[in-house]
């Protein structure tokens, strides 16, 4: 058997990648994290909607609460601070948000239920009214 002096010119090639190749890969990778930037950012938008509606679903228990030891009491007179007792364990004060756009959000407790106000309007950039994001999904 006869054993050749060099190695195929195959074998022989120089390893690495072409540009061609190393921007394809380049561009596929800048293209993963751009898509995962929007994903990362619609799960920050969820998260703050779904912290509202606990938000506001305690600030709502606390407002039943509240009228069940006083069945004669109208909820539009009652301030905000009467409502912290009884709120539920570990919570220390009304909750306060942020909007998605970092937009200053009141907490309006003289309705049931209770709803985040931006101005004189709801607070809700959700599709629905009743989805349970910014809102009690009643």
């Amino acid at each position: 058997m006869k054993i050749p002096s060099r190695l195929p010119r195959v074998w022989t090639r120089a390893h690495g990648f072409t540009l061609i190749e190393i921007s394809l890969v380049i561009g596929l990778m800048l293209a993963l994290i751009t898509i995962g930037g929007f994903s990362y950012s619609m799960v920050q938008d969820w998260n703050k909607g779904k912290t509202a509606s606990l938000a506001l679903q305690a600030v709502y228990s606390a407002q039943r609460s509240y009228l069940a030891d006083r069945p004669t009491a109208n909820i539009a007179t009652v301030p905000p601070a009467d409502l912290v007792p009884y709120l539920p364990t570990g919570w220390t004060a009304i909750p306060t948000m942020s909007g998605l756009k970092g937009e200053s959000l009141v907490l309006d407790t003289k309705v049931m239920p209770p709803a985040f106000k931006a101005g004189s309007s709801n607070y809700d950039p959700s599709q629905t009214q009743k989805d349970g994001l910014w809102d009690i999904g009643s």
